[in-house]
């Protein structure tokens, strides 16, 4: 009688054991892949410089290593109801920020987009919801200034659209006027001259 000898890698339960063991391989490979091919934004530190819109309300984010400065306002020629500055640090892009007048916003980055929500018993006709992403040029963004007890501030977003306005502290008197992204001060109407930054990192503004 003739015996043939086979490896053992060629019997029954070892075939349905090399099988197995090439399936989970081919799986853990196409996890892989498909891990390395998501494209999902993750959360992370928020950078950038971003503006958004929620009815007449333009809102500015300014964006470095999870810190931020928000300016919310809807300031134009004939009016001002809205006006909230914010700063302070997010958590993987997302916290809620308090201001001195008790308005509150709450902000979420991630990636070239963000939403935010404000609110509170100063913030005219609000609550506002806004969603908006990072701005493509070097004009739009949040423009500010403070001299002489003046602080303003101005936002642009990328069709030119514009809110702003600048106000005395001691008295609460607002000057509204229009800038121009290439300006670097502005006149206001009690003659004061206003200096002109383009802000690209966070400042606490007071």
């Amino acid at each position: 009688m003739t015996t043939h000898w086979l490896p053992a890698l060629c019997t029954r339960p070892a075939l349905r054991s090399a099988r197995a063991f090439f399936t989970r391989a081919c799986l853990a490979a196409l996890a892989v892949t498909a891990g390395a091919c998501d494209t999902t934004e993750q959360a992370g530190p928020a950078a950038g410089i971003f503006v958004g819109q929620a009815g007449d309300v333009l809102i500015a984010v300014v964006a470095a290593d999870d810190l931020v400065t928000v300016f919310a306002c809807d300031g134009s020629y004939d009016w001002l109801g809205v006006r909230a500055w914010f700063h302070g640090p997010l958590d993987d892009g997302a916290g809620t920020l308090t201001n001195a007048d008790g308005a509150t916003v709450d902000l979420e980055i991630h990636g070239d987009r963000f939403s935010a929500a404000l609110r509170g018993e100063l913030v005219t006709n609000g609550p506002y919801d806004f969603t908006g992403t990072a701005v493509a040029g070097d004009e739009a963004g949040l423009y500010w200034g403070q001299v002489d007890g003046w602080i303003g501030g101005w936002i642009i977003d990328d069709a030119g659209e514009q809110r702003g306005a600048a106000i005395q502290r001691s008295t609460d008197d607002a000057a509204l006027v229009y800038i121009e992204p290439t300006q670097t001060e502005v006149a206001l109407d009690d003659g004061t001259v206003l200096p002109l930054t383009r802000m690209t990192a966070p400042i606490k503004v007071e």
